[in-house]
């Protein structure tokens, strides 16, 4: 249901916020692994780093 009062929108705000920040400490945590991952790789087959 749509907010109906201004106290309504910000505890939609509010959500959406907190939703949006779990999310992107998750990216954050997966970009983190696989840099990892391809650093292990990359080194166990004498390659240098690669852009």
């Amino acid at each position: 249901m749509a907010p109906r009062t201004n106290g309504e929108l910000q505890d939609a705000f509010d959500t959406a916020k907190g939703a949006w920040g779990m999310c992107a400490a998750k990216v954050d945590m997966i970009v983190d692994c696989q840099t990892k991952a391809q650093a292990k790789i990359d080194a166990e087959l004498g390659r240098t780093k690669h852009e």
